[in-house]
């Protein structure tokens, strides 16, 4: 499998540059404007405590694996 492209664990050539991922799946993240009302005060997702440092219920059940039921 050396030089092929597949996906492989280990030490064996994988999908992945030396330097970086597949060109896939890198993204750019721009800031578009100003959170808030007419771009004044905090984007209002902030305030409500969403987010990775956000301390909500609804962040917990999310963590936790719990804010989607399957029913089956």
């Amino acid at each position: 499998k050396t030089g092929a492209m597949a996906f492989t664990f280990g030490s064996d050539v994988d999908n992945h540059a030396v330097n970086t991922v597949p060109k896939e799946t890198l993204v750019r993240v721009t800031k578009a404007e100003d959170g808030g009302i007419g771009g004044k005060g905090p984007l209002r997702p902030d305030e409500k405590g969403y987010g990775p440092t956000g301390d909500s219920d609804m962040n917990e059940l999310y963590l936790s694996g719990n804010l989607t039921v399957v029913v089956r």
